[in-house]
């Protein structure tokens, strides 16, 4: 049963990750925590709170968990995930020897991992909560937790193409989510008109980010002021609106790096740069490294990751 509370958003912390001022994660996008190893530094509890360009997972394998979220709360036993979009306030109880993670996602990457077609065909799937509590047994329930023991074991161990792989399975997970999820809507009508809007600004950016489009053309597209613009952006993410330009500029730069074999030269013309050195200043100035030193230091952890696989094997 779930019944009403109440939330201030601006006595809400807003963290990367609870309790964390800054990603402590190793990859870039990714992060995954074993509830039972960092709920009992926090007395099993985690205080309402919200996190501006990350979604989160929580997975609950066995135990009890009092929710609270989208002005909701209700209590939780057994098997359950629920989706909790970026800019969403939520808070937990745990029952002490609660089992199961914390996924958290960068907000660009799981997007990213879906055409404009497929967010086309499931609108609401990464901006509404949602919760699946699959009947014991069930075949959804035994389809839920192989999908979770493989990106947790892809997270741990990874191995060549482990982004590829990993969002394959964020992407099966989610599609498994629309499918057989309760939607939890929230009852402030204010504050969904100002996701609404924040969320046209993300469309934009992905259709014009290599354009670099400046502040003042989002803004004028959207109808509203650059300064408009920037406090909701800053209040969504905690970042204004050029911050999350340049954000989504890095985050492909570093996806072509790695995957697409194309020069840096390529990949500045690709992404909008008319002069690569300036690339290359742009990307050591977000990354506090050259990008090509970048690509080959992944190249060398992939290398090295792929030489363990072989001289340890996975035994199963």
């Amino acid at each position: 049963m779930l019944s009403a509370t109440t939330n201030t958003m601006s006595d809400v912390p807003h963290y990367f990750l609870y309790g964390e001022t800054a990603p402590s994660h190793t990859l870039d996008y990714l992060h995954i925590s074993q509830l039972q190893e960092s709920l009992p530094r926090h007395n099993w509890e985690i205080h309402p709170h919200r996190h501006g360009n990350m979604h989160q997972l929580l997975i609950v394998e066995q135990g009890s968990v009092l929710v609270r979220v989208c002005d909701l709360l209700g209590t939780r036993n057994g098997f359950c995930i629920l989706s909790i979009p970026p800019r969403e306030v939520h808070g937990f109880v745990h029952q002490p020897g609660v089992c199961g993670y914390m996924v958290t996602i960068v907000e660009s990457f799981l997007r990213g991992s879906f055409a404009e077609s497929e967010r086309q065909e499931f609108p609401d799937l990464l901006r509404e909560v949602l919760m699946v509590q699959p009947k014991p047994g069930s075949r959804e329930e035994r389809d839920l937790r192989e999908l979770v023991h493989q990106l947790v074991q892809e997270y741990r161990e990874p191995q060549a193409g482990h982004t590829a792989l990993i969002g394959g399975c964020l992407k099966m997970l989610f599609v498994m989510l629309a499918r057989f999820a309760d939607h939890l809507r929230s009852t402030d009508p204010d504050s969904d008109a100002r996701i609404a809007v924040y969320e046209q600004f993300l469309q934009l950016l992905e259709q014009h980010y290599r354009e670099h489009w400046n502040v003042g053309q989002y803004a004028d597209t959207l109808g509203l002021t650059g300064s408009r613009l920037n406090r909701l952006c800053q209040r969504y993410a905690g970042q204004n609106a050029l911050q999350l330009v340049h954000d989504r500029l890095v985050t492909e730069a570093k996806r072509q790096l790695i995957y697409a074999n194309r020069s840096v030269n390529e990949v500045a013309y690709d992404l909008g740069f008319k002069d690569p050195a300036y690339f290359s200043r742009f990307f050591t100035k977000h990354c506090s490294e050259a990008p090509g030193q970048f690509k080959k230091r992944i190249r060398e952890r992939n290398l090295a990751s792929d030489s363990d696989s072989d001289t340890n094997p996975i035994k199963g």
